[in-house]
């Protein structure tokens, strides 16, 4: 049976749960085919030449204005192109998103167990949920915390926060493993004292590995890291 999220928004998490904050692209689904379409269309609205594949295999995770400007653009071209990429991803032309091999069963597996498990992604709101029910993964979840998509909640750091006072765990901030792929994902997470794991399957490179206080190379190390944090 499917439940939203949304529902435990106000209900604290109970003592003696563990709690696991989970980043969505890169870390449960692969997003890239379509973020990278509507960052070439955002360049091309403001004609941006666009830059190498080595640049652009790294822009899932930050938010993509942060993106638009780390390619160079002054304040009013992101505001541009930042709003030719969401009319795109609005747009439902976007390729679909796909799930990792092993996350839904690592997702329902932790269910089991009895963990907590929210998400914490830079993603906004409305896509985050539209993807993770299609692809079967919301019922797995707890909380959908998530970026607002013309709000102030856009960073990691803030929708963590967000997380953290909706769920009424900011003492409880030992008992949170953030789990992501991206150095953001590590820097949001410290800035508010968690532990950190980096899943090897995303978009960042290995410098961004080093960072992190674990790194799972597949889901089953990620079960293991998991386990041990959480027993």
């Amino acid at each position: 049976m499917h439940h939203n999220p949304d529902c435990l928004s106000t209900q604290p998490v109970p003592e003696g749960r563990r709690i696991v904050f989970l980043d969505v692209d890169g870390t449960l689904i692969d997003s890239f085919p379509g973020i990278r379409e509507g960052y070439l269309q955002a360049l091309d609205s403001v004609g941006v030449a666009h830059p190498d594949e080595e640049f652009i295999r790294r822009i899932p995770g930050p938010p993509m204005e942060v993106t638009l400007r780390n390619s160079g653009l002054n304040e009013q071209q992101v505001t541009e192109a930042f709003g030719a990429y969401m009319d795109y991803t609005r747009s439902g032309q976007a390729p679909r998103a796909t799930a990792f091999p092993g996350v839904e069963k690592l997702l329902s597996q932790w269910k089991r167990e009895g963990l907590y498990l929210s998400t914490a992604t830079s993603k906004g709101e409305h896509f985050a949920r539209l993807t993770l029910e299609e692809l079967g993964l919301l019922q797995h979840l707890d909380f959908l915390a998530a970026a607002t998509e013309d709000g102030p909640r856009r960073d990691k750091a803030s929708v963590i926060d967000y997380a953290l006072s909706s769920l009424g765990l900011t003492d409880r901030t030992g008992d949170i493993l953030m789990v992501g792929d991206r150095l953001h994902d590590v820097e949001g997470a410290r800035a508010h004292g968690l532990s950190t794991c980096i899943v090897t399957w995303g978009y960042g490179a290995p410098e961004e590995w080093e960072h992190a206080d674990f790194v799972a190379h597949s889901p089953e190390e990620l079960a293991r890291i998991v386990h041990e944090f959480t027993s």
